[in-house]
């Protein structure tokens, strides 16, 4: 190992960790702005103290050896570190435009109606992919230009779902989540123990049981993730969750029953999360929405071919209710409030909360999906803002 150059690798990396605390504002415009500087800075300053006793671990191993092994992986651990709190922290510190302060004023509101037991993440606008959360700094991102819309704003809570799974092994209060991931799991390996066990009972060929199996640990390790981000996201959200996905999936996919056996798919089928929204809309009690939604998702869906042979087996329909009968419920237990009718579990109105403005929203687009509705969506962003500024003023009363 060339062990001065590692030496000055480690330095350059702590004066990185430096510049880029210099670069941090001294004066944020929302809290949750303000919590992130402050991990950002912590970050910062505990990759550059790991980075000075890598540096130590140097001092008189000139032939490479265990030491310095250990110093240049301590390098490529910190080097990892510092580049997701340039990449992730640093744009929505440095991004505190109007449109960003109202982003994170509406997540923020979100978050409390809710009752999330973590800290409310900071919104970045700079996203070039869609909504998206990045749990080591604890941030959101979206596109630019969302500031302006309404009708995938609903997104926000499904992002929220995955910092609530990702945070699921931090504490009791988490235990519900825990039992409902582990009842969805539970149903998984059900079903498809003994799916497998019928095809090969019935020498099915070994293409096809391979194929079950792929379904099996796709289930098992990524998709449950993504469902339950879903239904949280239908929980917190109610049936504005439902239309926003159908309003992403009728844009962006080319193929609504995507099935990939020789490729990643990090997601379940446009067609199967239609589904377990229709599923989770009626277990709620929200099923006048789920018949409209299944009226316009019918017009949508007819564009599209017939799925694969296999598909029904990758997504069937029962294993879909079996898991939205197994999530949902958990997070009532875990103490968080759920949309309900016009206004909050709680007893909030629905002109008085996000979730409540945000179903209103998608009404008024039914109701006109023609040139009238941007001027009401307008309207509806003004009306947003107010609520959201009046839980950001709150919060800034009690600290």
């Amino acid at each position: 190992m060339n062990v001065p150059y590692v030496r000055c690798v480690i330095r350059e990396q702590i004066d990185r960790a430096e510049s880029l605390k210099a670069e941090i504002p001294g004066s944020q415009r929302h809290a949750a702005l303000e919590r992130l500087a402050a991990e950002c800075r912590g970050t910062l300053e505990g990759q550059s103290r790991l980075l000075e006793q890598a540096a130590c671990l140097l001092d008189g191993d000139s032939d490479g050896g265990g030491d310095a092994a250990e110093a240049l992986r301590v390098l490529k651990h910190c080097t990892r570190a510092i580049g997701e709190v340039e990449g992730y922290g640093m744009p929505p510190l440095h991004c505190q435009s109007g449109q960003a302060v109202f982003l994170n004023d509406v997540l923020s509101a979100m978050h409390r109606e809710v009752g999330l037991p973590f800290p409310c993440p900071a919104v970045s606008c700079m996203s070039s992919e869609y909504y998206f959360v990045h749990p080591p700094t604890n941030t959101a991102h979206v596109p630019l230009s969302e500031a302006a819309f309404l009708l995938h704003m609903p997104d926000f809570y499904r992002e929220l779902g995955h910092l609530l799974l990702d945070g699921s092994d931090r504490g009791a209060e988490y235990g519900p989540i825990l039992d409902g991931v582990g009842g969805a799991v539970g149903a998984i390996n059900e079903w498809y123990s003994r799916l497998a066990s019928r095809m090969e009972c019935d020498s099915a060929p070994a293409p096809m049981q391979d194929g079950v199996k792929w379904m099996w640990s796709r289930w098992r390790h990524v998709w449950i993730q993504e469902a339950f981000c879903d239904l949280f996201a239908l929980f917190a959200a109610g049936p504005a969750y439902a239309y926003s996905n159908l309003h992403l999936v009728s844009k962006v996919d080319q193929d609504i029953h995507e099935l990939k056996m020789l490729a990643k798919q990090d997601h379940p089928s446009g067609e199967a999360r239609m589904r377990l929204l229709d599923i989770g809309m009626r277990l709620l009690g929200h099923g006048d929405d789920a018949a409209r939604v299944g009226r316009e998702w019918g017009t949508m869906a007819q564009f599209y071919g017939n799925p694969r042979p296999e598909y029904d087996n990758a997504f069937p329909s029962g294993l879909l209710q079996q898991i939205a009968a197994a999530v949902l419920p958990t997070f009532g237990r875990a103490g968080l409030r759920g949309y309900s009718g016009g206004g909050r579990a709680s007893g909030g109105s629905g002109c008085d909360t996000v979730a409540g403005l945000l179903n209103e929203a998608w009404l008024g687009f039914w109701r006109d999906k023609d040139c009238g509705f941007r001027d009401m969506e307008k309207m509806m962003i003004t009306r947003l803002a107010a609520v959201a500024r009046r839980g950001a003023a709150a919060e800034i009363g009690r600290r």
